[in-house]
């Protein structure tokens, strides 16, 4: 029996599914318990997982951002920012460097989650199975 994957973001891999996952239950605990959720948002912060709790978007669209910064922006290593450059993240020549801007990184990063979602809905018929 083939049974539909329930889940309502198509364009989420494993991690995405995991972080957003992580994120609702920390939300319901800082409703529940703030000063406990504080303590543990402080506990993954000195453990290097930042990622957990959210940070408002201090950006505008039209902000040029290094690869440095993008990858803390999008939770990501910079190597990875790197990688969507050579895939077709779009890129500015600055006199401080390559910039990215913002607006550009968000539509790349939307774009991503839209191949994936078509890709899960349309599956590869070629690939052995």
């Amino acid at each position: 029996m083939n049974r539909r994957d329930p889940w309502p973001w198509r364009g989420d891999n494993p991690l995405d599914r995991a972080r957003r996952i992580a994120r609702t239950y920390r939300e319901a605990l800082m409703i529940a318990a703030p000063d406990t959720c504080v303590d543990l948002d402080a506990q993954c912060r000195d453990l290097g997982q930042t990622w957990v709790v959210p940070k408002p978007l201090t950006f505008g669209p039209d902000d040029l951002l290094s690869a440095e910064e993008v990858a803390e922006m999008c939770d990501v290593q910079p190597s990875t920012i790197r990688q969507w450059r050579r895939r077709g993240l779009a890129t500015q020549d600055t006199p401080d460097g390559l910039r990215y801007r913002v607006a550009d990184v968000l539509d790349y990063h939307a774009g991503r989650r839209r191949r994936r979602a078509q890709a899960a809905v349309k599956p590869d018929m070629t690939k052995d199975s």
